[in-house]
Formats: C-alpha cells, sequence, structure tokens
C-alpha cells in the first residue's frame, strides 16, 4: 500500500466522519487510500490533542520522565497502548512499543531531542554459567 499525504483538512474531515458515526475506519482508511492503522492514529491523536494535533510540524519531544510513566502505566495494565497514548499525548503507537521494548531490554530511555538522561530499569542480573559474557 502507498503511503499517500493526506492533507490536514482531509484528516479533520475523516476523523469527524468516523466520531459522528458516518462511516467506519475501514471505509475511511479505503476512503483515503491510506492503512486502518493510520486512521485510528489520527482518531486517537485528535481525541487526544484535537484539531491543532495535525498542524504541528516536526518531531514531537517527549521527556524521559513521560516516557518512563506511560511505559510503566502500560505495563501495570492501566490501560491498552491506545488508552496510553492518548492519555500522554503520544502521536504514535508505535513510539510506545519501541519504548516499552527498550524498558523490557533494560536499555536507556532517554529524554527526546536532548542527548537525554539516563533510565536505568531494574532488571534482574543473570549469572552467566564459566563466566562467559
Amino acid at each position: 500500500m502507498s503511503k499517500r499525504k493526506v492533507s490536514v483538512e482531509d484528516k479533520i474531515y475523516a476523523v469527524n466522519l468516523y466520531l459522528d458515526g458516518k462511516e467506519s475506519q475501514r471505509r475511511i482508511a479505503d476512503m483515503f487510500d491510506v492503512s486502518l492503522a493510520s486512521v485510528q492514529q489520527w482518531i486517537r491523536n485528535y481525541e487526544s490533542m484535537g484539531a491543532n494535533v495535525f498542524t504541528l510540524k516536526g518531531n514531537k519531544k517527549y521527556s524521559k520522565e513521560l516516557k518512563q510513566q506511560a511505559v510503566l502505566d502500560y505495563l501495570a495494565g492501566y490501560g491498552s497502548q491506545d488508552d496510553i497514548c492518548k492519555k500522554y499525548g503520544i502521536r504514535s503507537k508505535a513510539k510506545l512499543q519501541i519504548w516499552i521494548k527498550k524498558y523490557n531490554g533494560h536499555e536507556e530511555l532517554k529524554s527526546s531531542g536532548t542527548g537525554g538522561s539516563i533510565i536505568m530499569t531494574k532488571g534482574k542480573k543473570l549469572l552467566l554459567k564459566n563466566g562467559l559474557k
């Protein structure tokens, strides 16, 4: 499926079609020749941040604290990935999935765009047999 650039006006129109109960997410995806995931992201972002979300330029910066809290909320079962994205104003579910993966892999979560401070996760240290690294 080709990635089609959809105008701000069309995204707002599409979201309102869905929110007003006039069209399904699948039908909107077909109408605008985009993936279902794209339509779901438009709806989630619109509900979280309003119509202005579509005119924001550049990458959004997320603090290490927001990243950590979003991951911890998700892992604690406080909502689906969609719910967590809405709650914290995270524009892309894929971003949240990357943070979760990093956290679970005991990698550093840093503030974006700053070179960032490090968040250390409390992981179990595995003792390897024969001292192998």
